[in-house]
């Protein structure tokens, strides 16, 4: 089943970007664009999905401009896992529709977490955020709700966040902080928090961040010691767009 539908979904994802590279060469109203990185660690809200190990990831995003306000979006983005935590890879596929309203930004879409080697932990979110710039600042608030789903224990739960960036004038480099809050089958009344900062070369980004949550997430490593994946790190990450 899980196969079935990561192929369903990679081919769309082929046949959307296939049409979109075209209509973007011909001026049209739909788009595409790329990401790939490589990360010394995949933090998902604070924790680590690898075991504090590095992950390759990537993904590929369609647009669609329906009007001069509104788009609808939808794409797909991957990592690789750990045998332990996620398995070996997740792939996540999403949609929604995004838009302006005088100086704010906002979006609402779902996006569904599938992991090949642990369907059991296959869930969906629905999410909104609203944002708007404030001088050099770009500041953004949002959520993620989890309706009930047997993979969640027949339970819902909630994920809130507030991000703020600012580019540093004629520089490359990029700031930026966040804060959220997790409440759900996974954990409860979780916190975690970054600050970072990132540097634009062409089409590569490098980037630094100090992550942290208020959970240990506990974890025996293979050679039997006991470590901690939602404790305090440095990240350190390279990635390209296109």
């Amino acid at each position: 089943m899980f196969k079935n539908t990561l192929k369903l979904a990679l081919l769309a994802s082929a046949v959307v970007g296939s049409v979109s590279a075209a209509r973007a060469q011909e001026g049209g109203a739909l788009t595409l664009s790329g990401n790939a990185s490589l990360t010394s660690d995949y933090r998902f809200r604070g924790i680590s999905q690898t075991e504090e190990s590095v992950a390759l990831q990537g993904g590929l995003d369609a647009g669609l401009a329906v009007s001069e306000t509104v788009s609808l979006y939808a794409g797909t983005w991957g990592s690789t896992g750990d045998k332990d935590t996620i398995g070996a890879s997740e792939i996540d596929v999403y949609g929604g529709v995004s838009g302006t309203a005088g100086l704010a930004r906002w979006s609402l879409g779902a996006i569904g977490y599938l992991y090949a080697d642990a369907s059991d932990l296959d869930f969906w979110e629905a999410n909104a955020e609203v944002g708007m710039d404030i001088g050099p600042v770009s500041a953004a608030a949002g959520i993620y709700y989890a309706p009930e789903q047997a993979n969640l224990g027949d339970e819902d739960g909630v994920y809130v966040y507030t991000s703020l960036s600012s580019a540093i004038p004629n520089s490359p480099v990029t700031l930026k902080a966040s804060l959220g809050y997790e409440d759900n089958a996974f954990w409860n009344s979780k916190w975690d928090w970054s600050l970072g900062a990132d540097l634009a070369y062409k089409q590569f980004t490098f980037g630094v961040a100090y992550v942290d949550s208020n959970k240990s997430a506990r974890y025996f490593s293979d050679s039997g010691k006991l470590k901690r994946g939602g404790d305090a790190t440095v990240l350190f990450t390279v990635g390209a767009s296109f």
